[in-house]
């Protein structure tokens, strides 16, 4: 009789250790991930038209008050009190951290012994106990039988319980992006070109690729570019560099397996030159002319552009004035610092100057949908006028770009010609030079 008892306690506690494990298993916190990005925004009293009352017209109406050297390398911040693009921890060493620091497996015990699971437990061992020193004080055979079955039910119980919290904690993964690895000679990876797109009626066509992996992207800091690298048909190495294109992803939101950049869609080579350069001039026709979908292309991290020198931190206002493609770092400044809590820029004033109408298709209703989710932070001006003209004769600008006061941080992005006008209009405006980031 007492080695059927003590049998019977052996069975059952070998089921509870079991059931802990499986809680344990359970109730374990696993690899966390920061997705952290940064901006603010100012409201201004716009004109007549669009969404909120736009009107484009040449010159003097406003149109809207509306991406390192190595691999995965954060900007450099070079003093700047704004967290931009980069969290305290990265990712892999919050991980690290978080799973293997003595507080945490304390922490991680804990809930477990608090656990319902546990609490169930112990009571059914406790009973199971019970039930078993009760049966001491009787004899026979029924006694036995009874505890036997009484075992048997508790521990089936306890056994399909503690498999449907199991089953339950591990039915859906959470979806997280991949970093997409550059394993290749020189740090390069690759993906394939899937569609190419114009944009509304601008002189503009986005390209997008598709990563090796669904799951992939590739973690960008602001203002950092992508390369790019293939072979022409005359076997000539051909190589760019954009700044990725985010317009239609929301904010703070990863973009997946996939890369897209936009280009100048001019049939002259030196057309297109005035935009990017006449090195991604070159390689813009070899992605026109010859690259076709299905065809792959080597990528990798570019260099970043956006510091800031200045002496004056934290930086509290951000100005930007950009031209034709140069909105495109800029819209994803806008969307990374606009979210309350990311930043110490209160405010942001964006200034996006064009010749044609058609070149506001390119961003304009991404910065309309920015300005109406911002509007008490962010200021947008789309001007339309000839960029030959000095900005200081334009009363538009005069008015949308503020005169320096300690804490500004201005970026001008665009065509080589633009960028040194603008530049040296913000000097003009009381700008520094080690305030003002020309990004290229």
């Amino acid at each position: 009789m007492s080695m059927m008892h003590t049998t019977t306690m052996l069975r059952f506690a070998t089921t509870i250790c079991a059931l802990l494990i499986s809680s344990a298993l359970a109730f374990s916190p696993g690899q966390r991930h920061l997705v952290h990005k940064t901006t603010h925004l100012r409201p201004e009293v716009v004109g007549n038209s669009r969404l909120y009352n736009i009107n484009i017209s040449r010159g003097t109406n406003t149109a809207l008050r509306s991406t390192a050297e190595s691999v995965l390398a954060p900007i450099t911040t070079s003093n700047l009190a704004v967290s931009i693009d980069k969290p305290l921890l990265t990712s892999v060493e919050y991980g690290y951290r978080s799973t293997t620091s003595p507080t945490n497996i304390w922490r991680s015990f804990l809930a477990v012994l608090l656990s319902d699971v546990c609490k169930t437990a112990i009571v059914a061992f406790l009973i199971a106990a019970g039930v078993t020193l009760l049966s001491k004080c009787l004899t026979g055979g029924a006694a036995s039988g009874a505890v036997s079955k009484i075992y048997s039910s508790v521990s089936t119980t306890l056994q399909k319980f503690a498999a449907v919290i199991t089953r339950s904690s591990r039915a859906t993964p959470v979806d997280r992006p991949v970093p997409m690895p550059f394993e290749g000679d020189g740090g390069w990876g690759k993906c394939t070109l899937r569609s190419k797109k114009k944009v509304g009626t601008s002189p503009f066509t986005v390209y997008e690729f598709a990563l090796p992996k669904p799951e992939y992207n590739i973690p960008l800091a602001l203002g950092q570019q992508v390369d790019f690298c293939c072979l022409s048909s005359d076997d000539d190495i051909c190589m760019g560099s954009f700044y990725p294109y985010e317009v239609g992803n929301e904010s703070g939101s990863v973009q997946r397996g996939v890369l897209k950049v936009v280009v100048p869609d001019s049939d002259s080579v030196e057309k297109n030159a005035e935009q990017v350069g006449m090195g991604n001039s070159k390689f813009i026709e070899v992605l026109k002319d010859e690259m076709r979908i299905g065809d792959e292309i080597a990528i990798k991290p570019g260099k970043s552009f956006l510091q800031y020198n200045g002496k004056h931190v934290p930086v509290t206002d951000m100005v930007c004035v950009a031209s034709g493609l140069g909105i495109v770092p800029i819209v994803d400044q806008v969307k990374s610092i606009s979210p309350k809590g990311t930043s110490s820029v209160k405010t942001t004033s964006v200034v996006w100057i064009n010749e044609n109408r058609s070149d506001f298709d390119l961003a304009m209703d991404e910065l309309e949908k920015e300005y109406m989710k911002y509007s008490t932070k962010l200021a947008v001006s789309c001007i339309m006028d000839d960029l030959k003209k000095p900005l200081d004769k334009n009363r538009e600008v005069e008015e949308a770009v503020p005169y320096f006061n300690a804490g500004t941080m201005a970026v001008v992005s665009g065509p080589k010609r633009f960028a040194e006008t603008a530049k040296a209009y913000l000097n003009r405006k009381g700008y520094p030079d080690n305030c003002i980031c020309v990004l290229p």
